[in-house]
């Protein structure tokens, strides 16, 4: 993605306010060249003839004020539309990323991709391209007007734009560096946000609410340090851009007085050329101020990956028979976990997996998901390698619970469908299963209570019933279930692995440390990594 596309995607809107700019520039310039006739009727004493065209004259001013309102409230929409347009591409490209490609940063890093990086992209590249456009038409108007009233002073302002060019372009490498390293630090200081308020509890057990505020403020100052020196940069390079173009602008304005001294140009064209020619440098000036801010920024698009292509693999059909492991071997990184594993597991039966912490019981089931795709051998499903199909269409299929379960910040409701329409009687019968419906009952907004940030106002235990709930909503028949009772209390831990173990149309999974007594009979296998 980069800015070209955007525009490209938003042509309409974009053709529009360029014809928008390009009309209040056009009407600007026009009053300043009319003001050459204001003073020659002046200094002719004709006062009629001086009121009339003033009314004139002040009519185009309220026309051009009106049109510039407009401009500026459709700009306004524009970018909108176009933040709206790069947040919903960005949004769209992480929900298509692989899990293992999205787990190598964190969240909060891609928070601020949609939050501090879009800000960037509004104030350094959208605003700064409309810049450049209401530059190139303030531009062109000035050298029609320019032309009109005497070449040679034309070519005096157009000779100007040589020295112009040049004082921006020593300050472009300086800008782009910085706005990067705004960029990577506006995400490190987003994550550690997240993290230490997510973890805020901890800090104040400890005694340690001092650790809190020193790490938080010495990334905020460090941040707003760079961005200090960013807007440094960009002023100095408008300071020295704006000192050139005022003394060329006083140079030309001399030379137009002395051509009216030679009779070449009447004397009111040194009035309006005084006027013209500080728009026209004025817009050189800005042209290659926004144009230098343009280049810099553009980085900011490179940083992102482009929107997935889209799984066009066939759709997995469902399982009837079994998922079979083929010397499957599982590494990270460089560290081999386990290898050369062959299994059979068979559609309707159940599966206990059990084994040491870091002996490869959740890589191996994430490995069948497709959570996990740094493995050696062969996932097959009824016989044909699961890499034939579209992933979505494995997910459909495959339960996966896992033991540290994610609550949003949302309704029970919610956090059941994730916002899919589901029947009240079969949530409600769902909801029974797992045992949460007496505790959703005794809630005032029932199943449109808040659950909190990861669900603060929860248990653990309360947690993985809902996220159990959540995969029997969507009726899927074959359950991973990774340490997913190990918050439960011993009741209703039995009772949730009774249900999925007792019913013979799921294919269960079950990963464990140890296996229950009371729900041993239920395995058809255990294994052991």
């Amino acid at each position: 993605m980069n800015l070209y596309q955007v525009l490209g995607k938003k042509k309409k809107e974009t053709v529009f306010l360029v014809m928008l700019i390009a009309v209040s520039a056009s009407v600007n310039i026009y009053v300043g060249y009319k003001l050459t006739l204001l003073y020659d009727i002046i200094a002719s004493a004709n006062i009629r003839t001086a009121v009339s065209y003033s009314t004139y004259l002040i009519l185009l001013w309220i026309f051009s004020s009106i049109v510039t309102y407009f401009q500026q409230r459709y700009r306004a929409y524009v970018l909108k539309v176009f933040n709206n347009e790069v947040k919903g591409r960005m949004i769209r490209c992480i929900s298509k990323m692989d899990y293992t490609v999205y787990s190598e940063k964190e969240p909060g890093e891609y928070a601020s991709w949609l939050t501090n990086d879009i800000h960037q992209m509004e104030e350094k590249c959208f605003d700064a391209f409309f810049g450049v456009c209401e530059s190139v038409c303030i531009i062109l108007c000035s050298v029609v007007a320019l032309g009109s009233m005497h070449p040679l002073i034309l070519t005096a302002c157009v000779g100007s734009t040589a020295i112009l060019y040049f004082v921006p372009r020593f300050f472009q490498k300086s800008i782009e560096k910085s706005t990067m390293k705004i960029s990577r630090m506006n995400e490190k200081f987003s994550q550690k946000i997240y993290d230490t308020l997510s973890g805020m509890a901890v800090f104040i057990s400890e005694n340690a609410r001092g650790n809190f505020v020193y790490g938080n403020e010495k990334l905020s100052m460090e941040l707003e340090e760079e961005k200090e020196r960013l807007t440094n940069r960009i002023a100095k390079m408008g300071m020295y851009s704006t000192s050139v173009f005022r003394v060329l602008e006083n140079l030309i304005t001399c030379f137009s007085a002395v051509l009216a001294f030679l009779h070449m140009v009447s004397a009111g064209i040194v009035f309006s050329v005084s006027c013209i020619s500080n728009r026209f440098l004025n817009g050189i000036n800005c042209f290659f101020a926004y144009l230098v801010i343009l280049r810099s920024s553009a980085s900011l698009f490179q940083k992102y990956p482009e929107e997935s292509v889209e799984d066009d693999r066939e759709d997995c059909p469902k399982i009837q028979k079994a998922i079979t492991l083929e010397a499957l071997g599982i590494t990270y990184g460089e560290k081999q976990i386990l290898q050369d594993q062959n299994y059979c597991f068979v559609s309707g039966k159940k599966y206990a997996i059990t084994g040491e912490s870091g002996c490869g019981k959740s890589s191996l089931v994430k490995a069948v998901v497709g959570l996990h795709e740094q493995y050696s051998g062969n996932i097959l499903f009824d016989g044909v390698n699961k890499e034939v199909y579209n992933k979505d269409s494995i997910f459909r299929q495959i339960a996966y619970i896992g033991q540290d379960v994610y609550i949003f910040n949302d309704t029970i409701r919610f956090n059941l469908t994730l916002g899919r329409t589901v029947d009240a009687d079969e949530m409600i019968n769902v909801l029974k299963k797992v045992n949460l419906d007496v505790f959703i009952n005794g809630q005032e907004k029932q199943l449109d209570t808040i659950l909190g940030d990861n669900g603060k106002n929860i248990s653990g235990g309360q947690k993985q019933r809902i996220a159990i709930a959540r995969s029997l909503l969507q009726q899927k028949k074959i359950f991973i279930v990774d340490e997913g009772t190990s918050a439960l209390d011993e009741k209703n831990a039995e009772m949730i692995e009774k249900l999925l173990l007792g019913n013979p149309e799921y294919t269960v999974l079950f990963i464990t440390h140890h296996v229950r007594k009371s729900t041993e009979k239920y395995f058809d296998q255990i294994i052991q990594l």
